[in-house]
């Protein structure tokens, strides 16, 4: 019996170390297996994506046996790959590779940094300083403009459109539009109206030649009140355009004329106005407000004017720029500065001798502006809110003069 107790204490003792050996391995386990099994697998990552490179270039073959081999069986062996590998693999493909990867596998981004800057160097970044503000979606705006040019070409106007054939005359349109623009003063309305608004009986009147002379005024008077739905936050009541014509036209008439106009026209008003590209211009050329306030006075004057309808927006809001600058000048102390820089030329996409021919048309207009029946635009660019640039000496300057008879002479 004793001994049968003594072995049985002995067995139970012995359990009780175990236990207590089991539990100590286990917290030990533990405590090491946490921190060491994340660090392993840390490890392992590391290893992985640093082998893989290794094995896959035969230039770094003699890096890798460095790693897994003692120093002192590598040091022949290295030096041997590596003064075979300049030989037979990194001369041949250096020599075979490189003539058809810069042909044709050149990527997007490099041809268009190459457009960009491979004949208008020096090119500034106009947009750079707005890339904080996502309002001005700087990003996007070469891409807008783009994009503009490509609705200006699908929607023309043609040159000479007011045919033989048709009973509305030039001089009838050019009084219609002036007497527009008093109206668009009288109901204070944006600047985008009136160009949309001229825009859209232009393109009217080259698709639907039926329109007589007692009805023009109808299709003016529609034509700004469509432009006005379009453009304005709180546009004028049609009873105010039916005033507007000493009640010669009902609101019946006026709505069938809108009808009408919307279906010949497809429902398409989004044709680019000149004064989007104007303001786009005169950030790349660093216009002052006395700049982009004659330029706007000259683009008005053009809107007048049948023999400027043909056109494009952007080609005219080039040479009504450069214009401006030319008799203002940039206020320096370096009078001979360029009018129209590299960076306007690549961002109008238009180059000197494209927008000359424009400039000229343009300066013959300013020139007999004071001499025509048609005098709302002058008027209007009188007043001090617009800095009175239609009663500015520039106007008369001999640069002005010598681009309107240049014009005459060609």
């Amino acid at each position: 019996m004793a001994l049968r107790n003594r072995t049985a204490i002995n067995t139970n003792i012995l359990n009780l170390e175990n236990v207590k050996n089991i539990k100590s391995t286990r917290i030990m386990v533990q405590g090491k297996t946490k921190r060491p099994a994340l660090g392993e697998i840390g490890n392992r990552v590391n290893t992985v994506r640093g082998v893989e490179p290794i094995d896959r270039t035969s230039l770094l073959e003699a890096d890798k046996k460095k790693l897994l081999v003692p120093k002192k069986q590598i040091l022949k062996p290295a030096e041997k790959v590596l003064e075979k590998i300049p030989e037979q693999i990194v001369i041949p493909t250096v020599k075979e590779a490189e003539p058809q990867n810069n042909k044709l596998a050149q990527t997007p981004l490099e041809k268009k940094i190459e457009s960009f800057s491979s004949d208008l160097l020096p090119v500034e970044d106009i947009d750079k300083e707005d890339h904080e503000n996502p309002t001005l979606v700087s990003i996007y705006s070469n891409d807008i403009y783009e994009y503009l040019r490509s609705l200006e070409s699908k929607y023309p106007v043609r040159k000479g459109f007011l045919t033989t054939d048709q009973e509305v005359t030039p001089k009838m349109r050019c009084v219609l539009i002036d007497w527009l623009t008093e109206v668009h003063q009288q109901f204070r309305l944006l600047q985008e109206t009136l160009y949309l608004t001229v825009a859209i009986i232009d393109r009217f009147l080259q698709a639907y030649h039926s329109i007589d002379r007692t009805r023009l005024q109808l299709v003016g008077v529609t034509a700004m009140f469509v432009a006005s739905k379009y453009e304005e936050m709180y546009s004028p009541d049609i009873s105010d355009f039916v005033y507007i014509t000493d009640n010669s036209y009902s609101k019946e008439e006026v709505l069938q004329m809108e009808m009408l106009m919307i279906r010949t026209l497809d429902y398409s008003l989004g044709r680019p106005l000149p004064l989007h590209f104007l303001r786009r211009y005169s950030k790349a050329g660093k216009a002052v407000a006395l700049h982009h306030t004659t330029a706007k006075y000259f683009l008005e004057q053009c809107l007048v004017h049948y023999e400027m309808c043909h056109y494009s927006p952007s080609l005219l809001a080039a040479a009504a720029l450069y214009l401006a600058f030319a008799i203002i000048g940039n206020n320096d102390e370096n009078k001979d500065k360029v009018v129209w820089t590299n960076t306007l030329a690549h961002y109008s996409t238009y180059n000197k001798t494209d927008v000359l021919p424009v400039v000229q048309e343009i300066a013959r207009i300013i020139i007999n502006a004071d001499k025509i029946k048609y005098q709302a635009v002058r008027k209007k660019y009188a007043q001090s809110k617009y800095m009175k640039v239609s009663t500015r000496p520039e106007l008369r300057s001999p640069i002005m003069i010598a681009m309107a008879t240049a014009r005459k002479a060609v």
